[in-house]
């Protein structure tokens, strides 16, 4: 299996990348900065494209994507002034936007696995999920305060929509983990139809790891993608007493 894993740099996209690597996926990333990587070691299936994924020509793109079988993004916006509130302020959008172009001009017509890790603060309402009063005035304020909610949403809404269950090319899950954490380990986690706790007012914790070996196991597990297909699983790290 062939992957390419966008923000393979990043705190969460790293541990993607090591979770593929260690099961033996040929892992494609392409970042601007490789600094991180270089802690994996020079590996066969590791290939590291150092570019912007918003700014390479679409030809390119699909170039990179003719033997690809699945893309992760792990795109975010880093928690900095800059990373915030300045540009892109559509990064994850723009780049599933690309994505879903360049799979368009791939000449071999096998369907491409699509897996966009979100967060908690997206509702899935084909789960009828819904905020309370109060968590409609919070993430209203994010919203409008905090240019990563609105891309967030954005994000859910094209694969959602614009790319949907009938596209004949990609097929695809929305992972929502919640507050993220670092851990070394693996351990024990859950995966939920939908939210089991407020994201705003009692959020739960996913380290990281977890979340790269649930995406591991989407894409190494035919029985686990078929039961997750087009839909948002949530994520929890089991609590320990």
């Amino acid at each position: 299996m062939n992957v390419l894993v966008l923000g393979g740099n990043g705190a969460t996209g790293y541990h993607v990348v090591k979770q593929l690597l260690k099961n033996s996926v040929n892992v494609k990333t392409i970042v601007r900065n490789t600094e991180k990587l270089k802690s994996l070691g020079n590996q066969e299936n590791l290939e590291i494209i150092t570019d912007s994924i918003l700014d390479m020509e679409i030809t390119k793109l699909s170039a990179v994507l003719y033997d690809v079988d699945a893309v992760v993004s792990c795109l975010g916006h880093n928690i900095t002034f800059a990373g915030i509130w300045g540009k892109p302020h559509r990064l994850v959008t723009d780049a599933i936007k690309k994505i879903h172009e360049s799979i368009k001009l791939k000449e071999t017509k096998k369907v491409t696995k699509l897996i966009l890790m979100n967060t908690t603060a997206c509702l899935d309402v084909d789960e009828q999920e819904k905020f309370t009063s109060a968590e409609m005035i919070a993430i209203a304020i994010m919203r409008f305060l905090l240019p990563p909610q609105k891309d967030n949403e954005q994000a859910v809404n094209y694969v959602k929509h614009f790319i949907g269950k009938n596209d004949q090319d990609i097929e695809w899950v929305i992972v929502r983990p919640d507050t993220l954490a670092n851990e070394e380990e693996v351990t024990y986690y859950t995966v939920h139809n939908s939210l089991l706790r407020s994201p705003v007012f009692n959020s739960g914790r996913t380290s990281r790891i977890n979340v790269g070996n649930f995406i591991m196991s989407l894409l190494c597990d035919n029985e686990q993608w078929e039961k997750w297909r087009y839909r948002m699983p949530v994520i929890y790290n089991v609590v320990k007493l």
